[in-house]
């Protein structure tokens, strides 16, 4: 982990995740700007790498080989990760703007997103490969039975769309491609030798190549090209993209086509502010292809050159070279390379090739550890030294066992009007009008995006009165900014309570006030008040022989804190996200219709730890059968390496209370019970006979991993551990 006594006082924004961007996550990863603070948006959580896809589809790469993980990537820079897609920018004001939250503010920006597809492409009949993030979920679909379909239309026959066509081929020699282009040859822009030998090889491999068809139409079934109507199942466009209409919407200065206009020194002639680079970019100055290549290039001086603006300091000019290198695969084993009149072809050219990207990309894939601070103590009482890294959200609770003992010590007097007090999820009291369900909870960040932070933190505060059944109607925060520049504290405290305002009017609850203040970390906390109208669910409302059914799966302690530590997966870490921005209002109403009682939020604790707390409120035992509690993707494998929350010891001395039946107590599966959940899922007993009907009832209203995961027995509490009934192993 990074430190340095500064304060965070400028925001460099890199808007998208492509080749250029990612390097300048890289080096400021591996120099630290004191007083600079990064902050990456991207629409797509891996970043493809553009020159290993025609290997890709030639399946001489897997996925993760040509992906770059931005979260992974993000977290090593120090820098904060925001998995979203931009709208527009508002130039003036300096804000990224989106779709579905708030704007994001900036004082450097650095643009490299890629362009979008054209109007044209709006068929479910083509499909654009650029961008490659949307191109391959769409090819992955294609191919995911007996390969792609029997005739592909690829348009575009430059260097790209020969390399897929070629590639295509080499994995799958039943489809047939034909290549369209609108010039009256290919390959113009290679050597003689290399143009000669790679339209040999497309005719030794059937590819068709039909020139001069500048394609004008497309819908099910043909490309039109003038007379020409060639029939295909499916068509590829390689041609290129377009760039964003918010662009020159805007007010940057762009080119005919719309493309982001930049100096020698990849800045914007209209907003010094502003960088570009990679395919969104245009230089006047030294006009190139719109290719991966030049991007890569930018790279290195697009980092430095950020660091000089910020800083105060002279820019350096980035020039291109004039002939890059191509080199086009014919699948895999053979390849042509060709720069000017250079040419060169056969396996030692693919094998380069491969050596190029894979060397790229290991830049990425193989980061130095990330330091954990060691606070410098004495040997003599380095004993009981909490761990310098700890977790945020629900994984930064006082662990039960001190908790318990604080209010142990504490005599706390209690009213006639106090129903239910300290010990269940949100204290009920009785009010002339009725009762009030009141709780409040609230953590330090756990993840970057302040606006999803506020939003989770608002769903985990009700999730309170929602395990109680009460209805929520108001809300006091308090939230926590660290130290920064007054326009970055105030932007982070507008996107966290802007999520939380958000959360709370989809539930019509109001947010009557609170408190800010400057703290060492960005944190929320609500006070949330609620009416019962109907029997409270509590804790001590199990009774024998009801089944115990989760609406939620678990795991969110241990990828949170896998990410802290640059080890969870950006698409791992963005499902545990949306599992914690999830409502449990509509849960807790399926298991009050079908009779529960007793019920509780699986929150800091684990799932192990609110069940020991609702056995003993309710005199009864349970049984959890360990393979049917749901995990999040990637938990089991992370808990299994050793990544596991701060709170994570605390919370598996539970584990004590339960007879383990058939395993052992190392078990992934069995720790994992023991992980702190922030915003977690219900718990509650449900009368068999309605069993059945509840989850069915649950995975109805959007809760997929939804299940029954034990019973409520006389007494006594046991885990089992073993394979579902019928399953393999």
């Amino acid at each position: 982990m990074k430190s340095d006594n500064a304060p965070p006082l400028r925001d460099i924004v890199l808007l998208g995740g492509g080749h250029a961007n990612v390097q300048v996550l890289k080096r400021f990863g591996m120099r630290f700007e004191p007083g600079v603070r990064l902050t990456v948006v991207a629409r797509e959580p891996h970043s493809p790498y553009t020159g290993m896809l025609p290997g890709y589809v030639a399946g001489a790469y897997g996925w993760d080989e040509i992906h770059i993980d931005l979260a992974k990537l993000a977290r090593f820079a120090n820098a904060r990760f925001i998995a979203a897609e931009a709208s527009g920018i508002d130039t003036q004001e300096r804000r990224v703007l989106f779709a579905d939250r708030p704007p994001l503010r900036y004082d450097v920006l650095s643009i490299n997103t890629g362009g979008v597809p054209g109007e044209r492409f709006a068929s479910d009949f083509v499909t654009p490969v650029k961008p490659i993030g949307r191109f391959l979920p769409i090819w992955e679909q294609l191919t995911a039975d007996d390969g792609p379909p029997a005739r592909l239309g690829i348009v575009g026959a430059g260097p790209g769309g020969v390399e897929l066509a070629l590639a295509i081929n080499h994995r799958y020699p039943g489809t047939r491609c034909t290549l369209l282009d609108a010039g009256g040859e290919i390959l113009g822009g290679l050597a003689a030798k290399a143009r000669r030998r790679l339209q040999r090889a497309l005719r030794e491999r059937g590819v068709s190549v039909v020139t001069g068809a500048r394609v004008t139409e497309a819908y099910e079934g043909q490309l039109i090209a003038g007379d020409t109507s060639i029939t295909v199942d499916h068509a590829l466009w390689t041609t290129g993209v377009e760039a964003p209409k918010w662009f020159a919407e805007s007010g940057l200065d762009t080119d005919a086509a719309g493309f982001v206009a930049v100096n020698e020194y990849l800045q914007s002639p209209s907003h010094e502010e502003i960088f570009a680079t990679g395919d969104v970019s245009h230089s006047a100055h030294q006009p190139r292809p719109k290719s991966g290549v030049y991007a890569v290039r930018q790279g290195p001086l697009l980092a430095e050159n950020l660091r000089r603006f910020v800083t105060g300091r002279r820019l350096r000019r980035f020039r291109a070279q004039r002939h890059a290198m191509a080199i086009v695969g014919l699948g895999i084993g053979d390849a042509v390379a060709s720069r000017g009149r250079f040419h060169a072809s056969g396996a030692w050219v693919w094998f380069v090739k491969r050596w190029i990207d894979r060397r790229f990309m290991r830049k990425f894939s193989k980061l130095p550890a990330i330091r954990e601070d060691e606070p410098h103590v004495a040997a003599g009482l380095r004993k009981g030294l909490p761990r310098p890294m700890r977790c945020g959200g629900c994984g930064a609770k006082l662990g039960a066992d001190s908790l318990n003992a604080v209010l142990s010590r504490l005599d706390i007097p209690v009213s006639a009007s106090t129903v239910s007090g300290i010990g269940d999820d949100a204290a009920i009291v009785q009010v002339p009008a009725g009762r009030l369900a009141m709780s409040c909870d609230g953590f330090r960040a756990m993840i970057d995006d302040t606006y999803r932070f506020g939003r989770i933190g608002a769903h985990h505060a009700l999730n309170d009165l929602f395990a109680m059944g009460a209805d929520p109607k108001f809300a006091l925060a308090i939230a926590t900014v660290p130290l920064m520049a007054d326009p970055m504290m105030e932007d982070d405290l507008l996107q966290m309570m802007s999520g939380a305002r958000d959360v709370f009017a989809a539930h019509g609850v109001d947010l009557v006030g609170g408190h800010s203040a400057e703290g060492d970390e960005l944190g929320l906390a609500f006070s949330v008040t609620g009416t019962l109208a109907r029997e409270p669910l509590n804790k001590a409302g199990l009774s024998p022989g009801e089944a115990l059914v989760l609406t939620g799966a678990i795991g969110t302690g241990t990828l949170l804190a896998g990410a802290m530590l640059g080890r969870t997966r950006a698409e791992h870490l963005l499902t545990a996200i949306d599992h914690m921005d999830r409502s449990n209002a509509a849960a807790a109403d399926v298991l009050c219709e079908h009779g529960a009682r007793g019920c509780t939020d699986v929150t800091g604790f684990g799932l192990a730890g609110h069940l020991s707390e609702m056995t003993r409120a309710s005199g009864t035992g349970a049984s959890i059968r360990l393979a049917d509690v749901p995990t999040l993707p990637g938990a089991l494998e992370l808990i299994g390496s050793g990544v596991e929350s701060s709170l994570q010891p605390n919370n598996q001395q539970a584990l004590a209370d339960y007879e383990i039946k058939g395993g052992t107590p190392d078990a992934p599966g069995l720790r994992l019970l023991a992980d702190p959940q922030t915003s977690g899922g219900l718990l509650a007993g449900v009368p068999a006979h309605a069993t059945d009907d509840c989850v069915q009832a649950l995975r109805g209203k959007g809760y997929a991993a939804a299940a029954v995961v034990g019973l409520v027995t006389q007494q006594g509490l046991a885990i089992v551990i073993g394979s579902r009934p019928g399953s393999a192993g």
